[in-house]
């Protein structure tokens, strides 16, 4: 890359071609700052720009995400007249998306009349990115319609799209599809089959993928790891890291993060210390935040909050904010509430703004019943003007995701979900169901409080399932929130009256509940 560039400045004479050549050259090798450079010396010798400039200028901003620098050149585009060509305003759409403004990547994607599948998979993959799963399947049979042909990436992405939904008889029909065209054995395309099963609460249905693919990379066996390690399965998650190892395939930082996120889901301590152990001394990898994390969620979730504040201690980096937060976290289960402060302080000492870790503190003070400290915890959060993010929950009917939210008046069968929770209500509180109103963290009368509770989004989604789907048949639930106490509880006691399997997904883990029990074993 040197050479090339020595190469280039000895040049008496350069043309657009060449000016292209060493930015486009610059932006694929990761050197994205020199690229925009370049670009900038060749506006000064006063050479145009042609739509392959555009496109590679555009490349080197969406790999560094340099937004306002972006801008600069979409307006040099304009100018230009090459906004909405196939390759400069593929690269547009791809650089906005990147930066996060998906409605300028969008606004320039329907302004473009001729469009390939670059084209296509940039808008989608944008979607998927930023959480836009359903917009990114409308565009997707847009593209069908266009009769333009999906390639793998398009593959992909929607299956991504699909497991972000949790829509697991979408996702199967879509599987169907794969079947049908070239990329049935494709790598990427077989990894993201396992992902989208495993998101989608079927972890069998994750492994038989994952079992017939015909070749598999790294990151295959890091997504069924990962896959069994959100589910819960633990052991299952070492065993098919033994077995990596044993078939020649060498483990990276993400296999790692894998193998102790699934020892920390279920309290598997001394294995967790082998295998951060093993990372740095057997494959010489440094470990990042989240081994760090996953370390300390696993000790202090274990209930040994003194060797987490140990361990935190003794890092060798400055620890980071997730750390922190994974042992406020940690003392919010234990209700260690001077640890739990101290971690507080720490966190908002390096993100100010991050609402997540004033919910949790304001979760350890409810849970102690001391509700001035909550409130001030709140004035705090309403200074910032921070927000604490409502609790919602999706499940899929009739290949159709209906949403919730807690307290929800809106859903036109309300009141049947309303009558079908009080009569399991009445059912769970015979076969001695408590509400535990402790997971109420409103200082209220006790009514309001068991109201409340009854009202949480997985609750009403899973009365909406019930009503309306067949007996006996499984229900698949999101929560974008961690699963409260009270409704973990509640669940079991709905399993084992319905007689159903109920899978919920929530923000830590995967909970498959059924006649009574739960996979986690009562430990997340």
């Amino acid at each position: 890359m040197e050479n090339a560039l020595n190469l280039f400045d000895e040049m008496p004479e350069r043309d657009v071609v060449t000016w292209t050549a060493m930015i486009t050259r610059c932006a694929q090798n990761g050197k994205s700052h020199e690229a925009l450079t370049i670009f900038r010396e060749m506006q000064q010798a006063g050479v145009k720009p042609n739509q392959f400039t555009f496109a590679s200028v555009l490349n080197a901003c969406s790999s560094i995400e340099v937004l306002e620098q972006g801008k600069q050149v979409h307006t040099y585009q304009i100018k230009f007249g090459w906004e909405f060509d196939v390759f400069a305003g593929s690269a547009l759409v791809d650089m906005y998306a990147k930066c996060g403004i998906i409605e300028e990547a969008r606004n320039v994607f329907e302004n473009m009349q001729d469009r390939n599948e670059v084209s296509w998979n940039t808008m989608i993959v944008g979607y998927v990115q930023h959480g836009y799963g359903e917009a990114a399947l409308k565009l997707f049979c847009q593209m069908l319609e266009a009769r333009v042909k999906p390639n793998q990436i398009t593959l992909t992405s929607v299956l991504r799209a699909y497991a972000s939904l949790a829509a697991l008889e979408q996702g199967k029909h879509f599987h169907a599809y794969i079947g049908r065209t070239s990329f049935q054995s494709d790598v990427c395309v077989g990894n993201a089959l396992v992902d989208m099963y495993a998101k989608c609460g079927c972890i069998k249905d994750a492994h038989k993928a994952f079992d017939q693919m015909p070749r598999r990379d790294e990151v295959s066996w890091n997504t069924m790891i990962a896959g069994y390690a959100h589910h819960g399965h633990g052991k299952s998650a070492i065993h098919l890291f033994e077995k990596m190892k044993q078939e020649g395939v060498k483990p990276n930082y993400i296999t790692f993060v894998g193998v102790l996120s699934a020892c920390s889901r279920v309290g598997l301590v001394d294995e967790g210390y082998h295998y951060f152990d093993s990372m740095i001394q057997d494959y010489g990898i440094t470990p990042r935040m989240e081994h760090y994390s996953c370390m300390v969620n696993l000790l202090g979730r274990s209930g040994h909050l003194g060797k987490a504040e140990d361990f935190v201690k003794s890092m060798p980096v400055e620890p980071g904010p997730v750390v922190w937060r994974s042992l406020l976290g940690a003392c919010r289960i234990h209700g260690n509430i001077e640890l739990g402060e101290y971690a507080a302080k720490r966190a908002l000492e390096l993100e100010p703004q991050n609402d997540a870790t004033h919910v949790l503190l304001s979760n350890l003070y409810a849970a102690a019943g001391r509700w001035n400290d909550v409130a001030d915890v709140r004035k705090l959060m309403n200074d910032k003007g921070l927000k604490k993010e409502p609790g919602l929950s999706w499940i899929e009917v009739k290949s159709r995701v209906h949403s919730f939210a807690v307290g929800d008046m809106l859903h036109p069968q309300l009141e049947e979900i309303h009558a079908k929770l009080n009569d399991l209500t009445l059912q769970m509180k015979n076969l001695g169901y408590i509400p535990d109103t402790n997971f109420v963290l409103r200082d209220v009368e006790q009514e309001q409080k068991e109201h409340s509770l009854g009202h949480h989004s997985e609750k009403l989604a899973i009365a909406f399932g019930l009503i309306s789907t067949p007996f006996g048949m499984p229900l698949r639930v999101i929560k974008n929130l961690r699963v409260c106490g009270d409704c973990h509880t509640a669940i079991k006691f709905i399993s084992r009256i319905e007689g159903r399997e109920i899978v919920v997904r929530d923000m830590n883990r995967f909970h498959h509940f059924e006649s009574g029990l739960c996979s986690c074993g009562d430990f997340w």
